[in-house]
């Protein structure tokens, strides 16, 4: 009888997958909030006004839609709660081993089985060993903190009335009252935390290299930086500078493997033909899930939720679907071919970046347009052996009119009007929270809101 681990912390609700998996999240609670200055790394990056930024129908899983009631753009212990619901409506739980530890994972190319070392939470002498067949990585990458190095920030930060964090240490804004405060980075965190600081803050200024230089409501706005001084000062390449007491990085994160001892972590190359991770990208892989020209095979392992900027967890179900199929033998795939797509892919983001191994690593997960994101989900079910599977046209438009659904849905919260729109979901079925979100895009573009991004976002990344 085979067996599939799963290591990570959404593991469980990514796939149900055949003969005796198992599943190895590191704790079954939200954990609590860690002090800002902690040098230990918090289990989360959640801070307290997270929201989704897509809209429910959008993001759910196409196996179980939202409860009738709930916000169409949730809090996120909404979303953990969903997640929850999704696990008992499976009856998932029972293949779960909380609170374990995946400390090592080895492929054996004798016994063809991976080892995997498990410790119990809080009890390093309690090691064990387990064997599977195949393994499934499903442990996220939003747990390494990327910070990009700063001419002077050291000096910057060394003085003890200053102070830098990354945003995975952030969590509400009251200990920036009556600071100046920089944030940088464009991304979803980044914009969502110059908004909070800037409530309470003396100035707040967002750091975006594409941002040219202005103001956007309490938020001044800067383009890219060139050092940062002993005195206190942030200098930017256009010249302009500032005084700041806290810097926040909203520099996103790196993917992080530290159990897989066989996959060598090491800069990003051109062209390597050996599987590696970049802590940018892993490379190669097909179809961004089997790993390629390395020590294990291809249908032995397989990389959840690596892809950026889309919509998550329909993703991970195609994934799921397709992993579950080649490791079961129900499908097969030319590996021989894949590895021949993945290097083409990869000599043309070589060549749009300037021949950059940086920037073409970075670019490698990302799917920004949609018909990158949503054109990979139904080529995994084409792999899967599903090929009358298609994304339905009303996600690619509200997808697309995210940004316009958000802004009328902040509207209606801010006028104490969400949980009345929210009733006319009853059942909870797919049309009705479809119709909900259409209804919303209606009302904003019946009132002459803005159809693009709020002025405060309006020259940022359009990141998910």
């Amino acid at each position: 009888m085979r067996r599939e681990a799963t290591q990570g912390e959404s593991g469980e609700r990514s796939l149900l997958a055949a003969h005796l998996p198992a599943i190895y999240p590191r704790d079954h609670r939200l954990p609590d909030e860690p002090s800002p200055l902690s040098t230990r790394t918090p289990e989360t990056p959640l801070y307290d006004s997270l929201t989704t930024n897509l809209p429910l129908p959008v993001m759910t899983f196409t196996s179980q839609n939202a409860a009738p009631g709930a916000w169409l753009f949730p809090h996120h212990q909404e979303v953990n709660k969903y997640l929850h619901d999704y696990e008992q409506r499976f009856d998932l739980k029972k293949f779960i081993t909380f609170n374990t530890l995946v400390s090592r994972a080895i492929w054996d190319r004798e016994t063809k089985l991976w080892e995997l070392s498990l410790q119990k939470s809080g009890e390093p002498s309690s090691q064990s060993l387990e064997y599977f067949d195949h393994l499934l990585v499903c442990n996220g990458h939003y747990a390494k903190p990327y910070s990009p190095d700063f001419e002077g920030l050291g000096l910057w930060a060394a003085h003890e009335s200053r102070s830098v964090i990354h945003s995975m240490w952030y969590r509400e804004p009251s200990p920036y009252q009556d600071l100046r405060v920089l944030v940088i980075g464009g991304g979803p965190s980044g914009n969502d935390i110059s908004s909070d600081i800037s409530e309470v803050a003396k100035e707040t200024i967002q750091s975006v290299r594409s941002f040219q230089d202005g103001q956007a409501g309490r938020i001044t706005q800067r383009g890219a930086i060139d050092r940062f001084t002993e005195d206190g000062s942030v200098i930017f390449k256009s010249g302009k500078q500032a005084y700041v007491d806290r810097v926040v990085l909203a520099t996103g994160y790196k993917y992080d493997f530290p159990f897989l001892p066989q996959l060598p972590l090491r800069p990003p190359e051109p062209n390597s033909t050996a599987l590696y991770n970049s802590g940018l990208h892993l490379y190669p892989l097909s179809q961004h899930l089997f790993p390629l020209m390395s020590p294990f095979p291809p249908s032995s392992l397989a990389f959840f939720g690596l892809p950026s900027k889309v919509a998550p967890f329909p993703l991970f179900e195609a994934q799921a679907l397709l992993a579950a199929r080649v490791m079961t033998g129900r499908v097969r795939i030319d590996f021989g071919k894949e590895y021949r797509i993945a290097a083409l892919r990869n000599s043309k983001l070589l060549e749009a970046s300037g021949y950059s191994a940086e920037r073409a690593a970075k670019a490698w997960h990302v799917l920004d347009t949609p018909e990158a994101q949503f054109g990979y989900r139904e080529h995994l079910w084409r792999l899967a052996g599903e090929p009358d599977k298609t994304v339905p046209a009303w996600t690619c438009e509200l997808y697309d009119k995210k940004f316009v659904i958000r802004d009328g849905w902040r509207e209606l919260v801010k006028r104490g009007e969400a949980d009345s729109w929210a009733k006319s979901v009853e059942t909870g079925d797919t049309d009705e929270w479809v119709e909900f979100a259409y209804k919303v895009l209606r009302e904003t573009e019946r009132k002459g809101e803005q159809s693009e991004l709020p002025d405060s976002l309006n020259q940022s990344e359009r990141t998910l």
